[in-house]
């Protein structure tokens, strides 16, 4: 059941300390207040704010676009409570999770895939973050004085300077470890849910509600196939964007004192604070379409609009706002994957610093600049991936080991389970000619280069038909493998006994 935990805990493995199961006590300080806080600031922020604009231009109404995100909202609760229910009961992270169906050695696939991906993510957000700011600061002293040394076409020294300082504020929360994060959520939630409803209040200013929802749906015809399909895609939309946070969720979940926390945290601060994000969102540029002749869909487009201090503090609160993100969704999971790689040796905050570098590395003045549609859209594509991983890890969990780990197993050289990557596999590649195909007309006025079926398989459910289809393939590929895992289980129930 979900309620249930494990008592008795393995003995301490010496030389694995962050990677160690988090003993029940003093160390599980996440309730459902402090789950439900985390989810509500990571989806009150800047991206979702704007992605309604991506799902309006689709050819959805407004309520349409808000019935599939709750859906959407809805299927990645479910999802997260299923995967996070491990972390809780064993008190495991996501690399030691990821040994139980993919073996010791496999798990690496799972960890290094979503770990790059997180870095990037990572990157993306400290620059926007960093923009943020930038922005702020150019209302106060003017933009010309902080263009004035130009380091190539897409920088300067004001945002390089900004940009690095930004990174160290990160490398001090992580220098604080994860056990200070609860502070953070209590500080950044309030501010965040202020801020937003202040960018409400602006937009009921500016126009009628009614007038404001009529002027942010496009007019334009649909471009994604039928109205199905296009809804279908809004729905793979909102449970793709946080698919990778869905996957690495016992990091989070091995935190909290029982199975009711995660459920109802999640629960609660999912479906609800995204679907009124988004419809702030969307309220906003249709409200300063009517008012401006012009939609206004991300934040610091309307620091033009303000005065010079409320500018520069909205430009704080922003890049407050993705700090936080970045924390929970984008370096804890690198981190515990990099740790995965030698635990013996590599530490928590060694790590941390690391990811931090790597994310430097990425440049993401250059590299999320130009074509920012191709690099953006193999991001969001990894959510295919995504899919099958959790497909595995929910019949694994679920229904092979019936919610039952030999702990000491996930401890042990097992090698690789080469039935899970196949069962991945098996989910991806009927995504893939779909995936080619966004990356090759994105954004461009070309005509698809595959069939209608691959390219609306991709674009309408590449998450969950990949994790549907890769769970059942592992349970088909692991055979009689299920009968002994599950008298396996009845063992070790027995001897606890």
């Amino acid at each position: 059941m979900l309620g249930e935990t494990l008592v008795e805990k393995p003995p301490p493995m010496e030389g694995v300390e962050d990677l160690q199961p988090t003993p029940e006590g003093r160390a599980r300080t996440w309730t459902w207040i402090v789950f439900a806080g985390a989810w509500a600031s990571m989806m009150i922020n800047a991206a979702t704010f704007s992605s309604g604009a991506a799902l309006l231009s689709l050819g959805l109404s407004v309520p349409e676009t808000l019935v599939a995100s709750a859906i959407g909202a809805v299927l990645l609760v479910a999802g997260s409570v299923l995967n996070a229910a491990a972390g809780v009961k064993y008190g495991i992270p996501f690399p030691v999770f990821a040994r139980s169906s993919f073996g010791s050695a496999g798990a690496h696939f799972c960890t290094l895939s979503r770990g790059a991906v997180a870095i990037m993510w990572l990157s993306f957000q400290c620059w926007l973050g960093a923009l943020g700011i930038y922005t702020g600061l150019g209302k106060v002293v003017g933009e010309r004085w902080l263009e004035s040394y130009p380091l190539g076409s897409h920088l300067n020294l004001a945002q390089l300077v900004i940009f690095l300082l930004y990174l160290v504020a990160h490398g001090i929360l992580i220098q604080l470890g994860p056990t200070r994060l609860k502070k953070c959520i209590n500080i950044v939630l309030p501010v965040v849910l202020l801020g937003m409803a202040g960018i409400a209040a602006w937009a009921a200013s500016l126009s009628s509600l009614h007038e404001a929802l009529s002027a942010a749906e496009e007019e334009t015809p649909l471009t994604i196939g039928s109205k199905g399909v296009a809804f279908m895609a809004a729905i793979n939309s909102s449970v793709g964007s946080w698919s990778t946070l869905m996957l690495n969720v016992c990091d989070l979940s091995r935190f909290s004192p029982t199975q009711k926390d995660q459920v109802l945290g999640q629960a609660a601060g999912i479906p609800i604070p995204f679907v009124v994000t988004l419809f702030i969102g969307m309220w906003l540029a249709g409200a300063t379409s009517v008012a401006y002749g012009k939609a206004v869909w991300q934040i610091p487009q309307c620091f033009a609009f303000w005065n010079t201090e409320f500018s520069l503090l909205a430009g704080f609160l922003l890049a407050a706002s993705n700090l936080l993100v970045n924390i929970l969704a984008n370096i804890i999971s690198p981190i515990n994957d990099l740790m995965n790689l030698a635990p013996e040796r590599l530490t928590y905050r060694g790590c941390g610093f690391t990811v931090l570098f790597l994310s430097l590395l990425v440049c993401p003045w250059w590299t999320f600049s130009g074509r920012v549609s191709f690099v953006l859209n193999f991001l969001s594509g990894y959510a295919m991936l995504t899919g099958a991983i959790a497909g595995v890890f929910i019949a694994d969990y679920w229904i092979l080991r019936q919610r039952c780990l030999e702990v000491q197993e996930l401890y042990s050289p097992t090698g690789v389970n080469w039935r899970a990557m196949l069962a991945v596999l098996g989910g991806v590649a009927p995504c893939v000619p779909g995936f080619i195909n966004a990356l090759a007309v994105h954004g461009a006025a070309q005509p698809n280069i595959v069939g209608p079926f691959w390219a609306h398989l991709y674009s309408g459910g590449s998450c969950l038909f990949s994790l549907v289809v890769s769970g059942a393939l592992y349970l088909v590929f692991m055979g009689s493998s299920a009968k002994m895992a599950t008298s396996d289980c009845e063992d070790v129930q027995l001897e606890a006994l």
